[in-house]
């Protein structure tokens, strides 16, 4: 369905993005395993999802963007080793050859990163919150001590033992506690008290017990993050009687979109979409939740958008927004005086499973049958 894909298709050579549909991507991968075609263009991404090996990797350029530094950062040399083995793979070829070009000031870095091995560091402190909520609601921890040890199977707590300043443990630390005990009690105070802040649960710190909350089963049950639902009872603190707008305002500013990015080729085709919503936007469409508030109305409109990476994100918008809603609906069902928002939010849910808005006929439901 892509047009460059076949353009490219008769110079031997092919595209390869998370911004392709997924047909185009399949097809794209099939030639250039079956040598129908000779070069293809890819993003990182390929080197770590698919085993397509082929006998010359070139990695051109090794600055990327980094959304949360917000600066071009180098391309990480874990990035840099995959791609590599894909050149010349054993079962395939004989030999391979790989090229990296970049410039002089990161040169010396990659070379020194090559030549010595670098250990793969966790970063689940990130996400330490959630993963703690899901062990409580799981039963699995009940007080602090019980979270200290869930932590210390982890390989986070591995990685702190061999690396302690990798996360901020001083050397005089490690000596006073050499098996990090301290640290851990630390991390697992932080996160709980981050948690009974939300009302995700119900933390003693006297006693150090824990116990589960509906607001935290229901957020382990739907797979939706702390700082999401710090967003939802901010919103619902707020206005305590949102109207339709607000509310899907609040589903569309949830964490779980916030890695969607307004591209400047798509600055037109959004203002398009943007005009035919039901429910106005009010001001331009420039962050995730904008993004996703227009998107998430057209696909319920069922208007497909005829750019790449928009039908990408609306699919992804479309996956994600109807567990969000129903979630949301569910800690309003819980909750006292919020009957009113919880049906609105049910219709959003119901409307996003079917396509089409509680105001429409449900004869839409028979719109390619009815032609």
């Amino acid at each position: 369905r892509n047009r460059e894909v076949a353009n490219h298709f008769y110079n031997g050579m092919g595209i390869h993005h998370a911004g392709m549909l997924r047909g185009d991507r399949k097809l794209t991968e099939n030639m250039f395993a079956d040598g129908a075609i000779k070069v293809l263009c890819t993003t990182a991404t390929l080197a770590w999802g698919i085993n397509l090996p082929a006998h010359t990797v070139v990695v051109k350029g090794t600055d990327i963007y980094n959304p949360e530094k917000g600066k071009m950062v180098d391309l990480s040399i874990l990035d840099v080793q995959q791609i590599f083995g894909r050149a010349g793979r054993p079962q395939f070829d004989s030999s391979g050859e790989a090229n990296l070009i970049t410039n002089h000031a990161a040169l010396n870095r990659y070379l020194d990163k090559l030549i010595r091995a670098v250990p793969i560091e966790s970063t689940f402190i990130k996400q330490l919150a959630d993963h703690l909520n899901a062990e409580i609601v799981g039963g699995t921890v009940t007080n602090l001590s019980e979270g200290v040890t869930w932590l210390s199977y982890t390989y986070l707590y591995v990685r702190m033992l061999k690396n302690p300043l990798a996360y901020g443990i001083s050397a005089d630390k490690k000596a006073d506690d050499p098996m990090l005990r301290g640290r851990l009690l630390e991390l697992i105070k932080d996160a709980a008290t981050t948690l009974s802040r939300e009302k995700m649960v119900s933390f003693d710190p006297r006693s150090g017990n824990l116990s589960m909350t509906t607001l935290g089963r229901v957020a382990a049950h739907y797979y939706i993050q702390a700082e999401s639902v710090a967003t939802f009872n901010e919103a619902m603190s707020i206005k305590p009687n949102p109207t339709d707008a607000d509310l899907l305002r609040m589903i569309s500013s949830a964490n779980e979109f916030e890695n969607l990015r307004v591209r400047q080729e798509e600055q037109s085709e959004l203002d398009d979409l943007q005009s035919s919503c039901p429910l106005p936007l009010e001001g331009p469409v420039n962050d995730a939740a904008t993004k996703t508030y227009v998107l998430l109305q057209a696909f319920i409109s069922r208007k497909r958008p005829k750019g790449f990476t928009l039908i990408s994100d609306t699919n992804y918008i479309a996956s994600n927004a109807s567990r969000v809603a129903r979630a949301i609906f569910e800690m309003c069902v819980k909750a006292n005086s919020k009957a009113g928002m919880a049906l609105k939010l049910l219709r959003f849910a119901k409307s996003i499973d079917n396509q089409f808005w509680w105001f429409q006929t449900p004869l839409r439901h028979f719109e390619s049958e009815l032609g």
